[in-house]
């Protein structure tokens, strides 16, 4: 359990032991804490009244305890004031990540055997702790000779690298468990195919029309449905009629005994005789369950014979750009499955996708596949501009993807790097690339803002007196105005009375017209 943004995370001595941490380090690490009564802890507040970082640490003595058995009770205001050494920090954080990493991995281990999917694993691998490695051994490792945290860092680097080993044997097991990725490309790509004509939606939208509740509600997208269950089926080594039973179930699921509320958007000719029924509304609902089982085999039907003529493609490598990552969105069901290839280089940002009534950030990577993973990936993404960028051919049996191809191809979803950063200077400038993505960016800007600037200006008001005649035609007739109190000129604000009225030219003036204060 981490408090974000309050300090020292929250740890507990029973979980240490469980991913086989050493505590004696830990509860070396003690804090002055106070408390009134049986209440929770604080830290003794140095100053009083506003000041103070809690009004319930004021005129308090502590004394020194173990952070180890009182982390959990310390009050949430008084928890990011809590100060350790430097060294004792790093252990403390350390110990952390490996109780988080831990925690993951047993619930992993934990799970049943069976199949597993590839939408799954690009979960489970993005919060895996391969991707913690290098940060909690960069913190550990200049303590490792410290002589007083030096045995408990030694352990800590111990006890992360188990972890990591665990985890990476989870996630062979589930690669191991998936389906090939051959076989998830043809079945993928077969559904492509099908689609890309584009009448089967269009069939789909015509049924649910048939029974849409209201014409304010959202239509089952029937096509979605059988394509998901379909290829799931079918990715995990079931034959034509198990896949057609997987998506026969799911349309049953949400259409099944569904009652029409609009005959006239049944598709024509009838398919059901009407001798039989005792009303229209009867016949109506046989007609469109005989519909809409009658879609669910035709699409079947068009998908295996596509996925009969997928094409084998090669075993020849290529680079590959893969923006959106990690793959574990809806739209990257049939994606999910690149999350099994090397990445080679960092995972450098790339906006960010919404998340319920959110945004996460999103990052762009380089991989390196076989070349149908490379062409599936690029046809499949053809109406989602610059998703995959394909990248330079691999050299057969080579060590790996040059490093410059590399950094090119993720220059061009960010185009600062860390290894730029690293050979800058003090004096660093910003690229050519930089500079004309800041000149487009704020010419834009600027005709954004032109483009509210016209011979009519609106005026934001803030009360209704103000507000009520804004923006409407006046008479031809000006209004009477009411006197204008002038502002003075030694202070600047409004003083009530007329700062020129020891003036000479006053009853001359304009703006003195009808003034009370002369």
């Amino acid at each position: 359990m981490v408090r974000r943004d309050r300090g020292l995370p929250v740890l507990r001595e029973r979980e240490l032991l469980v991913a086989r941490v050493n505590v004696g380090p830990l509860r070396r690490i003690t804090v002055v804490l106070g408390r009134a009564g049986g209440g929770k802890w604080h830290v003794p507040a140095k100053s009083a009244g506003w000041r103070s970082h809690c009004r319930y640490a004021q005129h308090l003595t502590g004394s020194p305890l173990v952070l180890l058995d009182v982390c959990e009770h310390v009050c949430r205001r008084c928890a990011p004031v809590v100060r350790v050494e430097p060294g004792e920090e790093v252990l403390w954080r350390a110990a952390a990540e490996v109780v988080a990493a831990d925690r993951r991995v047993r619930t992993l281990e934990e799970q049943e055997a069976g199949p597993r999917s590839w939408e799954g694993y690009a979960r489970v691998l993005w919060e895996a702790a391969r991707h913690r490695d290098a940060e909690v051994r960069r913190a550990l490792g200049p303590w490792t000779a410290d002589p007083s945290a030096g045995a408990g860092a030694r352990q800590l680097l111990t006890a992360w690298s188990g972890v990591l080993e665990r985890s990476e044997s989870v996630l062979a097991g589930w690669r191991a468990a998936a389906p090939a990725a051959r076989e998830v490309t043809s079945v993928s790509g077969a559904c492509d195919a099908v689609a890309a004509g584009g009448d089967v939606q269009r069939t789909g939208r015509e049924l649910a029309a048939a029974v849409l509740p209201s014409r304010w509600g959202q239509p089952f997208d029937v096509w979605a449905a059988v394509r998901r269950a379909w290829s799931g089926a079918r990715d995990q080594g079931g034959e034509a009629a198990a896949a057609r039973a997987a998506a026969m179930r799911a349309v049953e699921a949400a259409w099944g005994g569904m009652r029409v509320r609009d005959v006239t958007a049944l598709p024509e000719p009838a398919l059901v005789a009407g001798a039989g029924f005792t009303s229209p509304a009867q016949w109506a609902d046989a007609e469109f369950g005989h519909r809409w089982q009658q879609y669910v085999v035709d699409c079947c039907e068009r998908l295996e014979e596509a996925l009969r003529g997928a094409p084998a493609g090669g075993s020849d490598g290529r680079q590959l750009l893969v923006s959106g990552w990690p793959l574990t969105s809806k739209r990257d069901a049939e994606l999910a499955y690149l999350a099994q290839y090397e990445q080679h280089g960092p995972a450098v940002p790339f906006g960010g996708r919404r998340t319920g009534y959110g945004v996460e950030p999103d990052h762009a990577v380089v991989l390196a596949v076989p070349r149908f993973a490379a062409r599936h990936a690029a046809e499949h993404t053809r109406d989602d501009g610059q998703r995959i960028v394909l990248g330079p051919e691999l050299v057969a049996g080579g060590a790996g993807p040059d490093e410059r191809d590399v950094q090119a191809l993720l220059r061009g979803a960010y185009p600062y790097l860390p290894a730029d950063a690293e050979g800058d200077g003090p004096g660093a400038r910003p690229t050519a690339m930089v500079t004309t993505a800041r000149a487009v960016r704020r010419a834009a800007q600027l005709g954004r803002r032109a483009a509210y600037r016209g011979p009519t200006r609106w005026r934001s008001t803030t009360t209704w007196s103000s507000a009520r005649t804004a923006g409407f035609p006046t008479t031809s007739t000006p209004a009477p105005q009411p006197p204008r109190w002038r502002t003075s000129p030694s202070t600047g604000s409004p003083t009530g009375r007329c700062a020129w009225t020891s003036s000479a030219g006053c009853a001359t003036r304009p703006c003195c017209t009808g003034c009370t204060a002369r």
